[in-house]
């Protein structure tokens, strides 16, 4: 909950009194003095810096343009990219437009990952967020939360959705907790695999014209 506050935007609040206070920047990540109103606001108020960096030290530094907002850019394209999101702590799919926009864009979402949280490890299919899918059912899955590192149940739909969807809160456990310390990483076959892949088919393909 601590780390949560930190990442929420400065709010000097609606009353007009003119009180010092510290906040902590998600986008210079440090801690900045501000004025605050005297009432309302959130939970991003300290009293003191150090109060504010007893709180906020532990959030994980990123590189400079992972700080940056997601920008779709003016032009009208439709291209599916990813960018970090500071106050989610994670990579998540936007919408580009095909021109503009700035450095946090990535055409995948483990380029987004290995750029912007270099230290994360396990599976790539992790990371992605929590997805019902697009049906009608209501099927009792598990999918592995990111920000609080467990396994929690939710509603599968029947249909779509993604890979970060478990039949079993075991099964979720065993694939992401102790992933090791690998980088996520995305399987795709190698030279070798291909040609075996290549000479298998090509087996299959001699023995059906020998048959025929």
């Amino acid at each position: 909950e601590k780390q949560r506050a930190c990442l929420l935007p400065p709010d000097e609040g609606p009353c007009r009194a003119l009180v010092p206070r510290w906040y902590y920047d998600r986008h210079t990540q440090s801690c900045q003095e501000f004025t605050y109103g005297g009432c309302y606001g959130n939970a991003n108020n300290f009293l003191t810096f150090d109060d504010c960096e007893k709180s906020c030290w532990t959030i994980k530094k990123v590189p400079k343009l992972c700080r940056m907002e997601a920008d779709g850019g003016p032009c009208r394209s439709y291209l599916r990219r990813y960018a970090f999101n500071l106050s989610s702590m994670r990579c998540e799919e936007f919408i580009y437009g095909g021109c503009y926009g700035n450095g946090n864009n990535f055409r995948d979402l483990q380029s987004c990952v290995d750029h912007c949280l270099p230290e994360k490890t396990g599976p790539l299919l992790c990371y992605n967020p929590k997805d019902e899918g697009l049906c009608s059912s209501s099927v009792p899955r598990y999918y592995y939360d990111t920000k609080t590192k467990s396994c929690k149940e939710f509603r599968y739909t029947g249909c779509g959705g993604n890979a970060n969807n478990f039949v079993t809160e075991k099964d979720c456990y065993n694939v992401c907790r102790n992933a090791g310390n690998q980088k996520p990483g995305i399987n795709k076959p190698t030279n070798l695999s291909r040609r075996k892949i290549v000479r298998k088919l090509k087996k299959k393909s001699q023995m059906y014209n020998l048959k025929s």
